[in-house]
């Protein structure tokens, strides 16, 4: 029996495990966490004081057989094919790195006493609720909000922050007396012109300003003032800054298989490490060109699964992201490695596919809806939608 080795017990390493036969398979999956969270529901504890119920023990996640260490991995030694934690090393025949990513205030001056003074919607509950606070205690000013480097989990979710802060302000009956700022290091809102071209109009109706090539450089807490590399500034009142997302503190031999921002370097249609045929990085922590969302690592498990049972198969880079737009409506960027991002309208329907993915996400981990999830990504396979915009009639 083959020994696979799973470091990291998010979406998805446990879809990954939850995916093939511990029969076949001696499964183990290490993680200095116990419990496994729901982070998309970090948005709705920030902006709607949503409860924070969001966490499940990771181990009861897992089908039977699958066993689970409960211990921080500092080690990753592909050449001598060795997992080392704080307390033990561990031998594998096949790793799968699965260790997500992390936000990273550090390497910003004056982000770190932004960030603990006012939260983030990124890093963890206690950010998301502090950032609650400091919203229901603004009464009026100016509120920058944006990501302070080009890479952050789920791409939407700078966006989506910025549409749910405006509903808020709005109900809040404080527009007249509030400027809404979204900084971007991109040359557009949204990254993806075909998205950009719906998300556009929205924000132009509701008042919020868009920054542009806007690339943090530093924060002066003292002086309220964003300061960008190219030379801008924004004064603000209320500051929300998605912190720079970084890979998992834990050390690699060889260093190589890492890039700049410790993200693992990866075939983007395998997923393997090249040099390295029975190692495996997915979802966040690689550093692949698609988006680092929980969708993306479900699919890339899929994948690695297929391959681990040898069948012939590939990530083709699809992304299916939701995307909150205020006011009940909700839309999803959805694309590959060969066709573009679709121009996809918000409607309340894809507004309630996007919550009730917190109803059925722990069922979801165990693989109860992969018969619905195939279906769902079959019709919805990006050159079918594009296919059907570019034929779909002016209203």
């Amino acid at each position: 029996m083959e020994k696979l080795l799973i470091v990291g017990g998010g979406a998805g390493g446990i879809i990954l495990a939850n995916s093939l036969d511990a029969k076949k398979f001696d499964i183990t999956i290490i993680d200095k966490s116990t419990v496994n969270v729901f982070q998309p529901a970090l948005l709705y504890i920030a902006f709607k004081g949503a409860k924070p119920n969001i966490m499940k023990s990771t181990s009861k996640l897992l089908k039977r057989g699958i066993k689970f260490i409960n211990e921080e991995v500092k080690k990753i030694d592909l050449d001598a094919r060795q997992v080392i934690t704080v307390k033990n090393s561990y031998n594998y025949n096949k790793l799968v790195i699965a260790t997500g990513s992390i936000t990273d205030t550090s390497s910003i001056k004056g982000l770190p006493e932004v960030n603990a003074k006012f939260g983030d919607y990124h890093t963890n509950i206690e950010n998301a609720q502090k950032l609650w606070v400091n919203l229901n205690n603004f009464n009026g000013g100016t509120i920058a909000l944006g990501q302070s480097s080009p890479t952050c989990k789920c791409p939407p979710s700078p966006l989506e922050g910025v549409f749910l802060v405006e509903e808020f302000i709005k109900k809040k009956k404080l527009k007249d007396k509030t400027k809404i700022i979204f900084f971007t290091p991109y040359p557009r809102a949204y990254p993806a012109e075909p998205m950009d071209e719906v998300v556009e109009p929205l924000i132009k109706a509701r008042g919020i300003a868009v920054n542009t090539f806007f690339d943090v450089d530093y924060i002066d807490p003292e002086k309220k003032v964003i300061h960008s590399i190219e030379g801008d500034s924004i004064q603000y009142d209320l500051p929300i800054i998605i912190p720079p997302c970084v890979g998992a503190n834990i050390s690699y031999n060889p260093a190589t298989v890492l890039d700049s921002d410790r993200y693992i370097k990866v075939d983007k249609y395998t997923m393997q490490i090249p040099g390295y045929e029975d190692v495996f990085a997915i979802g966040d922590a690689t550093a692949i060109p698609t988006a680092k969302s929980g969708v993306t690592a479900h699919l890339q498990a899929k994948i690695v699964a297929k391959i681990l049972n040898n069948v012939n198969a590939k990530f083709n880079g699809r992304t299916n992201c939701p995307f909150d737009m205020g006011y009940g409506k909700a839309s999803f960027v959805i694309g590959s490695y060969t066709d573009p991002v679709v121009k996809y309208p918000p409607s309340r329907i894809k507004h309630f596919m996007k919550i009730m993915m917190e109803k059925i996400y722990w069922q979801s981990l165990k693989g109860t809806f992969d018969p619905i999830f195939d279906f769902y990504f079959s019709r919805t396979d990006p050159a079918k939608l594009n296919k059907h915009s570019k034929n779909a009639k002016p209203v």
